[in-house]
């Protein structure tokens, strides 16, 4: 560890800032206490810590995580789209609403947006698709079925 203090949003963050969070990357449900045995710090002193990085809006919530397979989601996709540029947003936010799709991405490059979604079957994903294509904004799609997720995390290693 270095002492110089990294700039986020909002002010710096130290040292002990950056090791809160690695910790509660790997189980946020941790407690102040239990962060404070294991750096060897005050509990009042990561409680402030803590304070500090939600006002920041560096820590911002705990999320469980989820295993869709044992619920039956045994497909996870990728659908790519082209959107007519007038109505992306709109359709953007049709596709935030839809029970199934975990992720939309408003993309550059050869598509407008990217969705990873989650399916029981491949008769829901198709059911899914074919419902999408019945939009007029949405000129094309492509579907990619995910074999396996090497990562899927929402933290990165800093």
């Amino acid at each position: 560890m270095n002492d110089s203090p990294i700039r986020g949003l909002g002010g710096e963050l130290d040292d002990l800032d950056m090791e809160i969070l690695r910790i509660l990357t790997e189980n946020c449900r941790r407690s102040a206490r239990e962060i404070a045995r294991m750096l060897g710090k005050s509990p009042t002193i990561i409680a402030k810590k803590l304070k500090k990085l939600e006002q920041l809006g560096v820590l911002a919530g705990c999320r469980a995580e989820i295993d869709y397979r044992k619920l039956g989601y045994g497909l996870l996709a990728l659908i790519l789209l082209n959107v007519e540029g007038a109505h992306i947003e709109e359709v953007e936010k049709q596709l935030a609403k839809e029970p199934n799709v975990r992720i939309v991405y408003d993309i550059t490059g050869d598509f407008d947006v990217a969705i990873v979604a989650l399916f029981k079957s491949v008769e829901d994903l198709d059911k899914f698709v074919k419902r999408l294509l019945k939009n007029p904004y949405i000129k094309k799609s492509v579907t990619s079925v995910v074999f396996k997720a090497v990562k899927d995390s929402m933290n990165i290693r800093f």
